[in-house]
């Protein structure tokens, strides 16, 4: 893998798990294909990214805020915990000051940092340039839903792919903090079902399996220490283990079936119809699928 494979998790629905997602998603990639590097970036502001792999007082080269810059540092990425590398986190980040005038910013400073293997992007939940520049990046974006307002706001996700005229199928649903304690009656038993025939229904595809909400896994994440502590070591005896290891083959095994994806120029990146801001926002059930 000679080039990033770029994977963006992306919600506009806060409380989803993203960042929980990103970070153990990184962790299990690396356990089953170790020669393959992985990085990991997030623009929210929590810095919990730089919490958990960050290793002693190192002071990195730069932040994010640099893959925007005409010229990345190469060493922008500093090695970290679990051999996983990480891009430094920065809490101010203002588009104008940055000089972001399109989608299109974040591939280019991508491409230029040099950076292979896998690259997993941690967005904010809000659809901001900086999520959109991460959307538009993107080789694979996981979409994690745990409710049927989260799977109603990916269709702004769908609707910004449209308008770029980019592939639906780099989007994949990932049903996430699916209590299954929760019955229904009728044909759909379960809200990982419900949320899966609704998807289905709009025309999204979905990742086979899903997430669960577990007790456990939630401890990881709210400690004294104020870090998140991966489920691979401390939460091995879970189902959500065994979901994170299936989720992470899926991903591996999507990024071994796709082509180099090379980035136009940016005096050539796809531009929204004229007056796209006026344009109506898909509903759920009009959209559609490739």
């Amino acid at each position: 893998m000679n080039h990033p494979h770029i994977i963006t998790i992306a919600s506009e629905k806060g409380g989803v798990g993203k960042t929980t997602l990103a970070i153990n998603l990184a962790i299990y990639l690396k356990a089953l294909r170790e020669e393959i590097p992985v990085t990991i970036l997030s623009f929210d502001n929590h810095f919990s990214v730089d919490r958990l792999f960050r290793i002693g007082n190192h002071s990195p080269v730069g932040n994010v805020s640099h893959l925007f810059a005409p010229a990345p540092p190469q060493d922008l990425a500093t090695l970290g915990e679990f051999g996983i590398s990480f891009i430094p986190s920065q809490g101010a980040l203002d588009p104008a000051a940055l000089g972001i005038d399109g989608v299109h910013k974040l591939a280019e400073g991508l491409k230029k940092t040099g950076l292979t293997g896998f690259v997993i992007i941690d967005t904010r939940p809000i659809l901001d340039i900086f999520t959109q520049n991460a959307l538009y990046a993107a080789d694979q974006v996981i979409i994690p839903v745990k409710d049927l307002p989260a799977l109603e706001n990916a269709a702004d996700i769908y609707a910004f792919y449209d308008l770029y005229r980019l592939p639906r199928k780099r989007l994949r649903i990932l049903p996430s903090l699916v209590d299954m304690r929760i019955r229904f009656p009728g044909p759909f038993r379960n809200t990982f079902e419900l949320l899966r025939a609704y998807a289905i229904k709009c025309g999204y595809r979905c990742f086979e399996g899903f997430i669960s909400k577990s007790p456990k896994v939630e401890s990881l994440n709210t400690n004294p220490q104020g870090k998140i502590f991966p489920v691979l070591i401390h939460g091995r005896g879970t189902e959500v283990h065994h979901q994170y290891t299936s989720l992470a083959r899926q991903v591996i095994q999507r990024a071994c079936g796709a082509e180099p994806r090379n980035s136009p120029p940016a005096e050539q990146a796809p531009q929204p119809p004229e007056k796209a801001e006026n344009a109506p926002r898909p509903l759920l059930s009009g959209s559609h699928p490739d």
